[in-house]
């Protein structure tokens, strides 16, 4: 069954451990953040409760992968006060604001002054230092004409790079090399789609690494060069992963994924292609939570936020539209809440599709 709000779905072995155990944090090894930009907003009072229940005080390693606004979520959850850090991600992300219609490089510098705020003054320091969480920051390195900013060039690659997708996930190996950016002194997933790099996050990589994990193709600046990591353009980590095909390999343990909608769809390129679906053996062990259709018809405008929101609406009704955005889906956290402290989570648990 599905609660009003809350759509709550688990793997087969997920259901299981659930059932047997209830929802122990230690049960869990992986926590997903998928893309989508504002999307985010409908977990934002989630992600809190997830920041009580699930991060703090475990005594396991957490291991953490996000792309894009899903790098940007972790951060939250890996510093120090976790509470007042997504306080003020919120604030700056929904205060953000354009006279005009603005270049890459103008969207790009807005995402830096958005993480600065975000991370605060020692939030750096405390995320790598985290004494549980484990961050794995996903990012791609372009390849042939995707390794140019040039606009004409870039264009060119991404229409021929969907094209192969359109074939097969793995071919997107030709335009397109994963970079896992990682926490800890070895990386916690293993891809085996598409070749993989990984380096580790330190001090002097952690901001450009998160900003390239966003850097959406076209809407923003690549991220060159990044400090520890192969010389190239960095962007937006959703090209390959944009929800996860969930076929990697993962730490032992539970799998939980906050996201958006109740579809996963594994990249970028995979949004217009309704037979690509989700499929890996990680699903069996996944606890996935999003909100329900009829919830999100609720919202304002009867939809999730997107990026089209900057152009249907002057930065103003944008604003307000998200802070109702953010009011009402506090009923989610409080529903997922509710489950939580009542042991409930596997009986309002559906299996996948």
């Amino acid at each position: 069954m599905s609660s009003h709000a809350l759509t709550v779905r688990a793997g087969r072995e997920a259901l299981q451990t659930l059932r047997n155990g209830g929802f122990r944090a230690d049960a869990f090894s992986t926590l997903l953040g998928a893309s989508g930009g504002p999307k985010w907003l409908v977990l934002a009072s989630m992600d809190r409760v997830l920041a009580r229940h699930l991060v703090a005080g475990r005594t396991r390693p957490l291991h953490a992968l996000g792309t894009s606004i899903g790098a940007f979520r972790h951060l939250c959850h890996a510093q120090r006060n976790p509470q007042v850090a997504f306080e003020r991600f919120e604030e700056a992300y929904v205060g953000q604001a354009y006279e005009k219609k603005p270049t890459p490089s103008e969207v790009t510098e807005v995402s830096r002054r958005i993480f600065d705020v975000m991370i605060g003054e020692t939030g750096i320091e405390e995320a790598l230092g985290h004494p549980t969480l484990r961050l794995h920051v996903g990012a791609v390195r372009g390849r042939g004409p995707l390794g140019s900013d040039a606009r004409a060039r870039l264009a060119f690659g991404l229409g021929a790079a969907a094209t192969a997708n359109a074939i097969s996930r793995r071919m997107l190996g030709m335009f397109f090399e994963r970079v896992v950016f990682h926490s800890g002194d070895a990386p916690g997933m293993v891809f085996a789609d598409v070749r993989t790099s990984n380096v580790r996050l330190t001090a002097a990589n952690l901001r450009d690494a998160t900003l390239a994990s966003g850097s959406i193709p076209l809407v923003m600046a690549a991220i060159q060069n990044i400090e520890g990591a192969p010389p190239g353009l960095y962007r937006d980590g959703g090209i390959t992963d944009y929800h996860f095909a969930m076929d990697f390999q993962a730490p032992d343990g539970l799998v939980l994924y906050p996201h958006f909608f109740d579809r996963i769809v594994p990249g970028w390129f995979d949004k217009p292609l309704s037979w690509r679906k989700a499929r890996g053996r990680l699903l069996d062990r996944t606890l996935f939570l999003a909100p329900s259709r009829e919830f999100v018809a609720s919202l304002p405008g009867g939809k999730v936020p997107d990026r089209d929101d900057f152009v249907t609406h002057r930065t103003a009704e944008r604003q307000r539209t998200w802070k109702r955005v953010l009011s009402e889906c506090t009923r989610l956290a409080d529903e997922l809440h509710e489950l939580i402290e009542n042991d409930r989570i596997a009986d309002v648990a559906r299996p996948f599709a």
